[in-house]
């Protein structure tokens, strides 16, 4: 079995199943480590060590195979995988990509193996610099994916497979089906990728305001975390705070005249979002509904 990185004073389970992980990115590697810290036996390969069993080892499927690569790479490492021997009719094949239904990208090798299916952690995983795909952010540790939503969809074997991963990891399983995972996947993208694009918004904004960009990520990273801390604290729609909560016409008007002399790409990326807030603002309560209609103006008025 996989000696753990993460070993403590009490020993972990030891797990009947036999699970190989297909990717050597940050996702893969934290898979690694946090099951093999819960007990099982797991092996990791990538094309870029070499054959799939190299030397005189001897192939042996795995009950589990985990493909942790790139969205348009999993049928093909999943037949690459089936064809050498990595995965027979007693195995299951996982995909990590949220955005693709097992179906679409596994359907090819279904008849061969014992059933398909998707793990997707709710969380966000990066390459440093995206060059490096040894090291990588992202939790490296069960403890760390404790408590993390684990999206399973597949089959019966896949979604049993994949429960067990995710209760072996203490996560919270979200079952879906393969129709509503596009809203699962849009939600988490709004989250994190839209998120960190905002944010890079808002570091050009400072800097033409004076404030050097390494500088004012700095502060945009502070500012943002004290608001992911309030809507912990207090939830939605209460953490909502800005001029849209005050219903604040005039100053939602002054931004968008500003911003439009920069770009009217991101003023209407304020106004967009500022028409989401609006809704928030009206479930929170905190300004009058004169106020807020005000605001609504505002912003129909400077629709294309």
């Amino acid at each position: 079995m996989t000696t753990s990185l993460f070993a403590d004073e009490s020993s972990p389970p030891v797990r009947s199943s036999q699970v190989l992980i297909v990717g050597a990115g940050p996702v893969g590697r934290a898979l690694h480590h946090a099951l093999a810290h819960v007990g099982y036996s797991v092996r990791s390969w990538s094309r870029s060590q070499g054959p799939l069993w190299p030397g005189e080892v001897a192939s042996r499927p795995a009950e589990i195979v985990i493909l942790a690569v790139r969205d348009d790479a999993i049928s093909q490492a999943a037949e690459y995988i089936v064809s050498h021997g990595g995965a027979d009719e007693h195995s299951v094949l996982l995909h990590c990509a949220g955005g693709r239904a097992p179906s679409q990208v596994l359907g090819a090798v279904r008849p061969k193996v014992k059933g398909i299916g998707l793990l997707h952690p709710l969380r966000s995983f990066v390459h440093p610099g995206g060059v490096d795909e040894s090291e990588g952010s992202g939790p490296q540790s069960e403890q760390e994916l404790s408590g993390t939503v684990l999206a399973i969809v597949g089959d019966t074997a896949g979604i049993a497979a994949g429960q067990e991963l995710c209760k072996a990891l203490s996560g919270v399983p979200l079952l879906l089906s393969e129709d509503r995972l596009p809203l699962y996947h849009a939600a988490a993208v709004l989250a994190a990728g839209h998120v960190a694009t905002l944010l890079d918004v808002a570091v050009q904004l400072l800097s033409r305001a004076g404030l050097p960009k390494q500088e004012g990520q700095r502060a945009l990273c502070d500012l943002t975390a004290s608001v992911l801390r309030n809507i912990a604290q207090v939830g939605l729609p209460q953490a909502l705070t800005g001029p849209v909560a005050r219903g604040d016409a005039q100053t939602v008007s002054d931004h968008l005249d500003a911003l439009n002399r920069v770009s009217c790409q991101v003023g209407d990326v304020y106004r967009v979002v500022a028409e989401s807030s609006l809704d928030v603002a009206y479930r929170k309560g905190a300004a009058d509904d004169a106020a807020l209609a005000a605001v609504d103006k505002v912003l129909s008025s400077r629709r294309g």
